[in-house]
């Protein structure tokens, strides 16, 4: 039986989640799993966001449905970026 390499497919699953999210659309938890075969979109989005991008939760208030969307860093993301590893972070 082959192995699978998780640090591959993670990465392949992150970059697809983001591929998704910079076409300008919102992702549920159902839709990744059904496009990407994404079984732990939380976990996905969590490492996403450390590594700087500005993806933001939207929960339905009718539905409880979770969905997530890329959009643009506040200035007190930015400030906090800026406090936390200096200029270099923007270069």
């Amino acid at each position: 039986m082959a192995r699978t390499n998780n640090n591959a497919t993670t990465q392949n699953q992150n970059q697809k989640i983001l591929n998704f999210l910079r076409s300008g659309q919102s992702l549920s938890e159902k839709q990744a799993v059904a496009m990407f075969g994404v079984n732990r979109v939380s976990a996905r989005v969590a490492e996403l966001r450390a590594a700087g991008q500005p993806i933001y939760t939207n929960v339905n208030a009718n539905t409880g449905v979770t969905s997530y969307r890329l959009g643009r860093p506040s200035r007190a993301m930015i400030a906090a970026a800026y406090a936390a590893a200096g200029a270099s972070v923007f270069s």
